[in-house]
């Protein structure tokens, strides 16, 4: 269903990481970024209008963690590859906005997960 507390973290993450490829847009020799940032904004849409198929919707979930946890690496090992090495203040608030997205979609997980179970136990009773 989408009025649940999952779609609200779904859409958070769609909305965010999105945010954040256009700002990644605006700096030049970031299109890495970019494009797995758009990536994770649109399997975050793509999962919260597929709330029929709760399994394939973690799944999806779990294809865009894989995907945020290779965009961290990605940005730690351009980071210390940089002329100026950790200490050089190239990124700001956009190297953390993947870890935010791994807290909502392992959130919104837990409360599809949570779904399941109920459902489950519903169709235990008939």
């Amino acid at each position: 269903m989408i009025q649940r507390i999952q779609s609200i973290f779904l859409t958070i993450t769609g909305i965010l990481s999105l945010v954040a490829g256009f700002i990644t847009d605006l700096i030049p020799d970031d299109w890495i970024d970019m494009c797995l940032l758009f990536l994770i904004g649109l399997l975050s849409f793509f999962s919260l209008f597929s709330f029929k198929k709760r399994k394939i919707q973690m799944k999806i979930n779990y294809l865009n963690i894989i995907i945020n946890v290779m965009l961290i690496s990605y940005m730690v090992y351009h980071l210390l590859s940089s002329p100026g090495g950790v200490l050089s203040p190239m990124k700001g608030v956009e190297f953390f906005v993947p870890v935010l997205l791994i807290i909502l979609l392992a959130m919104a997980n837990k409360y599809i997960n949570k779904d399941e179970k109920l459902i489950k136990s519903v169709d235990r009773f008939r």
